[in-house]
């Protein structure tokens, strides 16, 4: 069964709430024994006095506490500390930048695919690429008795993370913690991730081999993934000589990137522009129309991801395969290993498939050798 924690993600600030103050008492008695195993804890009413609080708030405290595996609820009784069962710790925690849009679905499916197969449930949290958010669920996946591994993407990975005390603290926990996608480099221990620097490295050379001389890389710079993208596009423009610039974006950045991006080809005139994944690409491509750019007569243009959106629309975004579901299978394998003690470390790179299409020049003769 798949379950997916939100919550938080309306809350203005995420400084302690006074429900998360009253989650924070009830962990705080339950791990010194105060409110032991099986036994009832103290009444809504008796919490809305002690907190000052009204029920409502006290309930949704209690609510996530329920979610969380660590109360029972009980009509007409009350409220009592959940008793473990054999299985009831039979769960793997998945912890992503997104949840439902762009290749994350895939991913997941992945996971779920697996453990759902060894008979683990899946517990889903997404950061929405925010420090607070990311904050906020690691809290509750370390205060979560009933997880066995946590599969991570962390948040904005080429920056110093806000929440490295947490990290290490979940990995005191003694279970495993998987990086997928990306790392944080002064944290990780396992990942299974893509060889990013290599795949740009290709694409770019097979664009500079077709004719492009003048590129523009496009790559988000908060996330080690976009750094490695880039340092691949570099290597390859160098090695050719070839004329290059650099635009870079930042999370909060991202919808309006491709706008940026087109103003810069259309006055320095580059003949081929490199993004950092679909996302962008298939925007700048339909902005680049507009103008009255061909594609890929006047310039060529490539994602990353080979997402649903390189092929939703006339223009076949060149691009490059990334494994998503099977990256998934890997990241839930490993985890469920490591969980049974086979294997102790994971370290695996990933080596992805250009696809070449009609957004580049050269695109359906690249097709033709494959």
């Amino acid at each position: 069964m798949i379950k997916i924690n939100l919550y938080g993600q309306d809350d203005d600030k995420m400084s302690k709430t006074k429900y998360e103050i009253i989650k924070d008492f009830i962990i705080e008695g339950i791990n010194s024994g105060k409110f032991k195993e099986g036994e009832k804890i103290y009444s809504e009413n008796m919490l809305s006095r002690k907190f000052k609080v009204s029920r409502h708030t006290v309930r949704r405290a209690i609510m996530e506490l329920e979610f969380e595996g660590l109360l029972v609820s009980q009509k007409g009784r009350g409220t009592f500390v959940a008793k473990k069962t054999a299985d009831s710790s039979k769960c793997i925690a998945v912890l992503t930048t997104f949840i439902s849009d762009y290749i994350f679905p895939l991913i997941i499916r992945g996971i779920e695919k697996v453990i759902a197969h060894e008979g683990y449930g899946l517990l889903l949290f997404s950061t929405d690429n925010s420090y607070e958010f990311e904050r906020y669920h690691l809290e509750s996946i370390i205060n979560n008795p009933n997880i066995d591994a946590v599969i991570i993407e962390p948040t904005k990975s080429a920056l110093p993370s806000k929440n490295q005390e947490l990290y290490r603290k979940l990995i005191q926990k003694d279970i495993p913690v998987i990086f997928i996608n990306t790392i944080l480099e002064e944290i990780a221990q396992n990942y299974i991730i893509t060889k990013d620097q290599s795949a740009v490295y290709r694409l770019t050379c097979s664009l500079i081999k077709s004719g492009c001389k003048k590129l523009l890389g496009i790559f988000k710079g908060d996330d080690l993934q976009g750094i490695k993208r880039y340092s691949g596009f570099e290597k390859a423009c160098r090695e050719a000589q070839a004329e290059f610039d650099a635009i870079f974006f930042t999370s909060e950045e991202y919808n309006f990137v491709h706008n940026r991006a087109a103003e810069v080809i259309s006055r320095e005139r580059f003949d081929a522009a490199v993004c950092y994944n679909d996302k962008i690409a298939l925007p700048l491509c339909v902005k680049l129309k507009e103008m009255g750019f061909k594609i890929p007569q006047d310039i060529s243009v490539t994602g990353y991801d080979n997402s649903l959106l390189a092929t939703l629309t006339d223009i076949k975004l060149t691009t490059v395969e990334h494994p998503k579901e099977k990256l998934g299978e890997m990241a839930a394998k490993a985890a469920v290993s490591m969980i049974k003690k086979t294997r102790k470390i994971i370290k695996e790179e990933i080596e992805c498939d250009i696809i070449y299409r009609n957004s580049t020049k050269g695109g359906l003769q690249e097709c033709l050798k494959v």
